[in-house]
């Protein structure tokens, strides 16, 4: 005898229903040390404030290839019902290779992507829906406001408002700490950051509600629908990271007749790959709880011989060749896993 009783599901268990929002995160920390020495606890920072900010949700992560100590990681939160999907996958498929599976699935009416050191602070979801509901032609909505052109000039889509009189465009100049947080956030030169200062973003206002978007978006955080979400998939993915590759998405977004919008407050905060009083200090707001304090900034701990090597590497010269030795020996570990 094959079978004994029948299967219980068969008695017309319900299936689950899904919330209307899915949160979808990529993980990729290969190991924890050097650049991703603190990449687990800043995930666990992005996690705590996704529950702290976010109510009614679904929370994916797709884990790109991380090592084992960030795997039983990701596992445990699943036990706490913390993480509603885990997809693991052995191999580094690509940011672009990951979205292939992420906006394929999700069963979310609404889709929520964020890299992995993205902050959510309160209201991100109800300024984003906002944006939404002016402009229904948006494909992506990215919830801090958008400073690059990631197609350079070549985007269409949002010309289409320029003869209808429902919209007016504008310029829209942040304020400077908008700024100054944005570029923390990116590293950014000094260079680029005056040029920041020098320019205005370009705004779309809906006119009938008075509602605001900056236009264009950023690949960091967005939100989408899951009727966009399925029909700029499958995208070229044979990188780890790759630009054009990434820019597929926006590509295909545009020649949709999708917008890219924004919002004009900064809802989300980029951490990062680094551990600091600044970003303690976010947390904090966001979630409520102290943290002890990080390192002061530039203070080099450990042994006699790990000091002389870090103010060796502060050299430009030996700062480059030791850079060159870490990306060879990054290569030589990790030649299937290269990417986010």
């Amino acid at each position: 005898m094959m079978r004994t009783g029948a299967n219980p599901s068969k008695a017309g268990i319900p299936a689950y229903s899904p919330h209307p929002l899915g949160i979808a995160l990529i993980v990729y920390i290969p190991f924890t040390e050097g650049y991703f020495e603190n990449s687990l606890e800043i995930l666990s920072y992005q996690i705590e404030s996704i529950r702290s900010t976010t109510q009614d949700y679904d929370l994916l992560v797709f884990d790109n290839g991380s090592c084992t100590e960030v795997v039983e990681e990701l596992q445990s939160y699943y036990a706490q019902k913390w993480i509603d999907w885990i997809i693991l996958s052995q191999h580094n498929l690509g940011k672009a290779g990951a979205w292939n599976w992420i906006f394929a699935v999700m069963p979310n009416d609404l889709i929520c992507y964020a890299d992995s050191d993205v902050l959510f602070r309160q209201g991100w979801l109800e300024a984003s829906l906002q944006v939404l509901e002016a402009f229904p032609q948006a494909g992506m909505i990215a919830a801090q406001p958008n400073f690059f052109d990631v197609m350079n000039g070549e985007g269409k889509a949002h010309l289409n408002l320029q003869n209808d009189n429902r919209y007016e465009y504008g310029e829209y100049w942040p304020s400077e700490k908008i700024i100054e947080e944005y570029c923390f956030g990116i590293g950014a030169s000094e260079e680029i950051t005056t040029q920041f200062y020098k320019e205005p973003l370009l705004a779309i206002t809906k006119r009938e509600l008075g509602v605001q978007a900056v236009s264009g978006a950023s690949h960091m955080q967005f939100l989408t629908t899951r009727q966009v979400a399925r029909q700029i998939v499958p995208l070229q993915a044979n990188k780890g990271l790759l630009r054009s590759e990434t820019l597929g998405l926006d590509t295909k977004i545009d020649d949709l007749g999708y917008l890219h919008l924004s919002t004009r407050e900064p809802y989300v905060f980029h951490m990062g790959n680094t551990i600091n009083q600044r970003l303690l200090d976010e947390f904090q707001s966001v979630v409520g709880a102290a943290l002890p304090n990080p390192p002061q900034g530039g203070e080099i701990r450990g042994t006699k011989w790990q000091r002389w090597l870090a103010n060796l590497a502060r050299h430009p010269r030996f700062n480059r060749t030791f850079l060159r030795v870490y990306n060879s020996l990054f290569r030589a570990l990790y030649s299937e896993n290269q990417g986010p």
